[in-house]
């Protein structure tokens, strides 16, 4: 059994931004991941036919703490301003311009480059997965499953952080485990599911310029990747709206592919669609956030929830929560030591 003074569940940017935090503090901390990558929504598909980002597809900073982040991440070449505003498209499938001033930014590489990039150096373990997580005489026993071998290990740690989304949190972390009125604010954290479809085309879209589009109705996002400046080849998202993935999240791909490609259809133009893949992600989307930036408690042991559904949500939102929970969790893991 190995020991950790922290154990961090999750590798996205709540994850990865809470361990550079605890790194920061000298604090002996590892990262579990059950993805084969970090990043989790910032996620890029990347082939010879093209590159899309098919999870999270721009983020902004209006926080100070957040401009000064991407700032450096600018000036290292790892992001760049997208746009000012997206195109809008109603139920009739009018589109318009609406620009607020609020600059969205891209990872120069797509999402997964970005998050790649800034994981580097940090203590990380992929494919594995927590699998249980319990209190006992003063400390964490978190059983993780390998994922491609089947082994299972476990790992001591005074403290827990767990930047998963939350359902996935309270099936590891059991009632029994926690204070009654933390477990009951946690159970009022939803989320929706989003299905995304990334298509490569044989030629350019007819998406406007700037390439990309919120939509009302059954789509939520539409993005021109190559407008976007991170695919050199002809590459569409397609991001379905929480009610209709709901909907529809057990249908099989071809349809899900066909349904949607059907409903932006005008703006692709007269085009052949040479490849197409689907993502569900199950949690893409708080519909409830937590009023705070994390949820933390010492009891029974010093544990913080963290991530996109604490104070603001998306992007931002998770590593600020993410930093917040390094910042805490190194405060409390100080004082014992």
């Amino acid at each position: 059994m190995s020991y950790k003074s922290v154990l961090i569940i999750g590798a996205g940017l709540a994850g990865i931004h809470a361990a550079k935090k605890l790194a920061e503090l000298g604090i002996n901390y590892q990262i579990i991941e059950k993805g084969k990558k970090v990043g989790g929504r910032m996620a890029t598909v990347s082939s010879s036919q093209g590159v899309a980002d098919y999870g999270a597809q721009f983020f902004t900073a209006r926080s100070e703490k957040m401009k000064k982040l991407v700032k450096q991440w600018v000036r290292e070449e790892k992001a760049r301003s997208w746009t000012r505003g997206f195109h809008q498209r109603n139920h009739a499938g009018e589109i318009t311009l609406v620009r607020d001033g609020y600059p969205r930014f891209v990872a120069s590489n797509g999402m997964y480059a970005l998050t790649k990039w800034l994981s580097v150096d940090l203590n990380i373990s992929t494919g594995q997965e927590v699998t249980s997580a319990r209190y006992e005489n003063g400390f964490w026993f978190v059983e993780i499953l390998n994922k491609e071998t089947s082994e299972r290990m476990f790992v001591k740690a005074d403290g827990l952080i767990t930047t998963v989304p939350i359902p996935q949190a309270i099936a590891f972390i059991k009632n029994e485990q926690l204070e009654s009125d933390v477990y009951f604010e946690l159970q009022q954290l939803k989320y929706e599911p989003c299905l995304a479809v990334t298509i490569t085309l044989n030629r350019s879209s007819k998406i406007p310029k700037k390439g990309g589009i919120q939509s009302e109705g059954d789509i939520a996002f539409i993005a021109d990747n190559k407008q976007k400046g991170i695919s050199k080849k002809p590459m569409v998202t397609i991001h379905a709206s929480g009610s209709w993935s709901e909907e529809h999240i057990h249908k099989c791909n071809e349809w899900i592919v066909e349904e949607l490609v059907q409903q932006v259809k005008p703006l692709l133009g007269n085009i052949a669609i040479i490849d197409a893949k689907v993502k569900k992600w199950k949690y893409a989307k708080p519909i409830t956030l937590h009023p705070d930036r994390i949820l933390a408690t010492l009891q029974p042991a010093p544990i913080v929830f963290a991530g996109d559904c604490f104070k603001e949500g998306k992007v931002e939102g998770a590593i600020l929560s993410g930093l917040e929970a390094g910042e805490w969790m190194g405060e409390r893991i100080r004082k014992q030591g």
